[in-house]
């Protein structure tokens, strides 16, 4: 068994898991989005702001239109699948190219929340993807906020009108201005990419930020493993069962613990030496650890003794697993001068009382020891 596969798993499983963080936090930082523009509309409603109150308006329902989808899968608790970020960070770029096709100057830095949201995913194919969703949108909305979004001579004018409303006003003589021939090129040119740029040097420096958390995270997970994990059998090691009967199992409804004890071990170090003691170790470690899935986790907490937990067990699924475990353990003592044998005794029980369900595991464990001495027959 491979130590840096078994890093490189974690490591994975420890990916997924941010990322189904990060999207709940993405599904709630939207939330907050909606929140901040419903307010902005209500202090506009109230001629707190002196900004267009249809303009808010549409935008405000389209990015909640837009938002609607998000919302169904926050509540319905849609976050695993891999597709969701792109879809998230899709979908705020949009609602930020049409906050700013409506609102034009008054949300210049709208572009860079998009972003903010792609940082938390620790991926650099994340910060790039949103940037190019954003740079499309940002052209779109640009050029759609010229015509019809709110216009940036009301700066100079203190006035809240769209283009339209000073080309009637210059056509009826009350400006006399020379009119912008080609605004596509100026957009483009002189606003458009100019702003890409700046996005630019905002993504490379959190692509940076993302090469190093990720790096940490790696790291991390070697840490992770090494401090939880047996190095001689790979499996978890009793570190980590005392943390997960301390903190894990008592929030499980019930569980069923399969205490396991190698037989004559000192007798195989006594005769064959101890490299064919860690032979019969690890052979049967190798075993249970084949049954080892996310419910089921196998631990190490002694010299010989092993602990399989299961979560929520099935009916008979322990039962039917230690019959898989000693035909295999069988198979394996085929041709071979040393037998590796275990004991082995199960108790059910609530995980809230994990310790007492162990107990009675060991228990019958050593009944069954007792047993196969008595009647002199292999376990």
């Amino acid at each position: 068994m491979n130590p840096t596969n078994n890093i490189k798993s974690q490591y994975e499983k420890e990916l997924i898991y941010q990322e189904i963080n990060s999207n709940k936090r993405t599904l709630k930082g939207i939330v907050w989005f909606l929140l901040a523009l419903s307010f902005v509309w209500l202090l506009t409603f109230i001629r707190f702001f002196d900004v267009s109150l249809k303009m808010v308006s549409i935008t405000l329902c389209i990015t909640a239109l837009l938002f609607l989808a998000p919302l169904i899968m926050l509540f319905k608790g849609t976050y695993d699948k891999p597709w969701v970020k792109y879809f998230l960070l899709f979908i705020i770029c949009v609602a930020a190219g049409s906050i700013f096709t409506f609102l034009s100057f008054h949300a210049t830095l709208i572009f860079v929340i998009p972003l903010l949201f792609a940082i938390q995913y620790r991926k650099r194919r994340i910060i790039w993807y949103a940037y190019g969703v954003n740079t499309v949108t940002m052209l779109i909305s640009s050029l759609l906020s010229f015509f019809y979004g709110l216009c940036d001579l009301n700066l100079l004018f203190e006035s809240r009108y769209i283009r339209n409303w000073y080309l009637d006003a210059m056509a009826n003589g009350a400006f006399n201005l020379p009119l912008n021939s080609n605004p596509v090129f100026i957009i483009i040119v002189f606003e458009v990419f100019p702003r890409s740029i700046i996005l630019l040097v905002f993504s490379i420096m959190m692509q940076y930020t993302v090469v190093s958390s990720a790096d940490d995270a790696v790291r991390i997970a070697r840490l992770t493993y090494l401090k939880e994990t047996d190095t001689r059998t790979k499996v978890f090691n009793k570190n980590k069962y005392i943390e997960m009967t301390s903190e894990y199992y008592p929030k499980i409804a019930r569980i069923a613990v399969l205490f396991w004890d190698m037989n004559d071990l000192k007798k195989i170090n006594d005769t064959y030496g101890h490299a064919m003691g860690d032979y019969a170790i690890d052979t049967l470690s190798h075993v249970l650890h084949s049954f080892a899935t996310e419910r089921c986790r196998i631990y190490r907490i002694g010299g010989d003794e092993f602990v399989m937990i299961i979560d929520n067990p099935l009916e008979h699924e322990a039962e039917n697993m230690i019959g898989k475990i000693k035909e295999m353990l069988s198979s394996a003592n085929k041709d071979k001068s040393v037998l590796v044998q275990s004991a082995v005794g199960v108790a059910y029980g609530a995980g809230k009382d994990i310790l007492t369900v162990v107990e009675n595991a060991d228990n019958h464990m050593y009944e069954d020891k007792k047993i196969c001495k008595e009647m002199n027959v292999s376990c």
